[in-house]
């Protein structure tokens, strides 16, 4: 892909100081880019990812807890989102990749997230018209709801990009820089992560997008505490999507060369020496170790509440 412009519709993770629009939330500033060692723009996935490709970033629409569904910007189904992506005076990305919905996990829905105050809830919400609760257990449908959110996500990128490649990167599980086993909470608020992947993949082939499915590699990627990579896991990270954006890639070149009667294979190989498609760069291999129906209330989850962990400390 080289000479294209990458735009990311993002949420905490894909966030860096100066990259964002103003006014975004950010998590990567301050003291967090020293600890975890993401202290360039170069070191963020997708700045990895774009040079990879032989390409470069045009916009980071990213902002930090943000989710895809809600009822109003900074949501990422909002039209003002999918408007962020677009360069200075308009340009138009050639590459979208969307890589957000963790907090549509960990909050357990829009509804949720109101309710807990969260600095990144929709602004045309009035903060003291919703009473301030803890979050609990997700709605049975959650992860229908996030997959209809998500659909209204790309249909909105379509309007703004309507040329764009757009591929949407599934969720995955992290791991705490220096635990040696995995520890990602799987079913946070009763609802499967994957649950929320196969709305993602359900999404994408409805509306014409391809899935850069790094969950289907099986594997985590180091973080500071089972969300945010660090330097290490952001390579880890990066080299994952690269991965699977060419395998998705082939998908859709053999379909068509199937039909013509030819075939295709895609190699792991990338412009970037700071990855590696085969091993992703040591990311180990991801495991659910608990079959409980939901973390709430379980003395192993770090926390359910509204400062809520994907972390399971068993």
């Amino acid at each position: 892909m080289p000479g294209l412009k990458f735009s990311i519709m993002g949420d905490s993770i894909s966030t860096f100081e100066g990259c964002t629009p103003d006014g975004y939330t950010l998590f990567y500033n301050d003291e967090r880019l020293e600890t975890s060692g993401v202290t360039s723009p170069s070191d963020t996935w997708w700045s990895h990812v774009a040079r990879a490709l032989g390409g470069e970033v045009l916009a980071d629409d990213a902002w930090s807890g943000s989710m895809v569904d809600g009822a109003g910007f900074p949501a990422a189904k909002s039209p003002e989102r999918a408007a962020a992506l677009l360069g200075e005076g308009g340009q138009t990305p050639d590459v979208v990749i969307t890589f957000i919905g963790i907090n549509d996990y960990g909050w357990g829905g829009a509804a949720a997230q109101a309710a807990g105050h969260s600095h990144a809830m929709p602004k045309c919400i009035d903060l003291a018209s919703v009473p301030e609760q803890v979050a609990g257990a997700a709605p049975a449908d959650a992860a229908e709801q996030f997959g209809n959110a998500y659909r209204t996500m790309l249909r909105n990128i379509r309007t703004v990009a309507p040329d764009a490649l757009v591929y949407c990167v599934t969720l995955l599980p992290g791991r705490t820089r220096g635990v040696d086993h995995p520890e990602f909470a799987y079913r946070l608020r009763g609802v499967h992560l994957d649950e929320y992947n196969r709305a993602i993949r359900e999404a994408a082939a409805a509306e014409g997008c391809r899935v850069a499915d790094v969950r289907a590699f099986g594997h985590d990627y180091e973080s500071l505490e089972g969300t945010h990579p660090t330097n290490l896991g952001m390579r880890q990270f990066a080299s994952m999507v690269v991965r699977a954006m060419q395998l998705a890639d082939a998908e859709a070149e053999e379909e068509a060369a199937n039909a013509a009667g030819a075939t295709i294979g895609t190699q792991p190989e990338a412009a970037n020496p700071a990855l590696n498609l085969e091993t992703f760069c040591g990311a180990p291999a991801s495991a659910e170790t608990c079959n409980a129906p939901t973390c709430i209330g379980c003395p192993h989850a770090a926390n359910t509440g509204n400062q809520w962990l994907c972390r399971c400390l068993k």
